[in-house]
């Protein structure tokens, strides 16, 4: 079966730009203002993102993007070639002044591009910059027989993301990427991920403090169990394992929404929209996990419209990229 790479990027977008105006909002303020997020809001209505247009993406899925088009282009993935595709995208978007770069990345390629090297720029990045745009190195590692997983991962992040708790995540969510695009069950790409997460603790040259996001997802996945309800489960998620910037809450909060939803891309979007913290990036990378699982996916096609014209993507292109790596594969 041909892996539908558009269908996954749409996921992508859509679940980043239905998830943006809810960004940091309390799970109780989504609750009370909106109830269930099931269309796209005003960003009027945001607290961070005022300024940005209706249905308009941000960091999520801008930086795959670039970073696909970069490795495809050099058929490779590298720290030299992660830097270039993440510092272009920050000069030709205007992402500081727009507001949506994450603090570790803003950081570390601000030192970079003062002389100091990605591996020493990103020894200070916990947050998740790491898990939310494993998405490149994932596709274009499947796409290419010559391009480690592993390796791909860790040249991805480390820029930016090169400690422990950042590389945990990014393995985490992108060994279960993987799974899902290998067509493996639920069951074992939840296994995946797992194995994921401790090669990429284990890889890590900086350990900083912190909760383990396999184990996170461990406990979080055994609570989500215990109710059919998704009100109680989004309660779970945000008040038990956190929805906070950090890489391991994010991480296992993306594995939470994708035990309920499964391969209902749709539902992954609207739960992860409004389970409140960092709606966007849950929204994007579960609605990605559910659309490799599915290998298409049901956003409603007038929302998907609306994505993809006010943001003037043409994801066919990316698509066409990936098929094109490895003609044999």
């Amino acid at each position: 079966m041909n892996t539908n790479y558009q269908q996954i990027l749409e996921s992508l977008a859509v679940g980043d730009a239905m998830g943006m105006p809810t960004e940091f909002m309390t799970r109780q303020k989504i609750i009370k203002e909106f109830g269930f997020v099931d269309v796209l809001i005003d960003p009027e209505k945001s607290l961070i993102h005022s300024d940005l247009k209706y249905g308009q993406i941000t960091d999520d899925t801008e930086q795959n993007l670039y970073l696909i088009n970069v490795y495809c282009n050099e058929k490779k993935i590298n720290v030299e070639n992660t830097v270039q595709a993440l510092i272009q995208w920050v000069e030709e978007t205007d992402a500081e002044v727009k507001g949506y770069i994450g603090p570790s990345s803003l950081k570390a390629l601000k030192k970079i591009q003062m002389g100091e090297s990605p591996e020493e720029a990103g020894k200070g990045g916990t947050t998740c910059g790491a898990p939310m745009r494993v998405l490149a190195p994932v596709l274009v590692s499947h796409a290419s027989q010559a391009i480690d997983l592993q390796d791909a991962i860790y040249h991805c992040t480390i820029p930016t993301h090169n400690t422990n708790l950042a590389l945990e995540a990014a393995y985490c969510i992108g060994f279960a990427i993987d799974a899902a695009l290998k067509r493996k069950t639920y069951e074992e790409i939840i296994n995946a991920a797992f194995e994921g997460a401790k090669k990429g603790r284990e890889r890590s040259k900086y350990d900083y403090v912190g909760a383990s996001c396999w184990k996170k997802a461990e406990i979080l996945l055994q609570e989500i169990r215990k109710t059919s309800d998704e009100a109680t489960a989004l309660d779970t998620i945000y008040y038990l394992n956190g929805t906070t910037l950090e890489a391991n809450e994010i991480a296992a909060a993306v594995l939470g929404v994708f035990s309920i939803a499964k391969d209902d891309v749709w539902k992954a979007i609207k739960l992860g929209a409004s389970v409140g913290g960092d709606t966007d990036t849950i929204a994007a990378i579960s609605a990605v996990l559910a659309s490799a699982y599915s290998n298409g996916h049901n956003i409603p096609p007038e929302i998907l419209s609306v994505v993809l014209e006010n943001n003037q993507l043409v994801l066919r292109q990316y698509a066409d990229q990936l098929i094109n790596m490895d003609k044999s594969k």
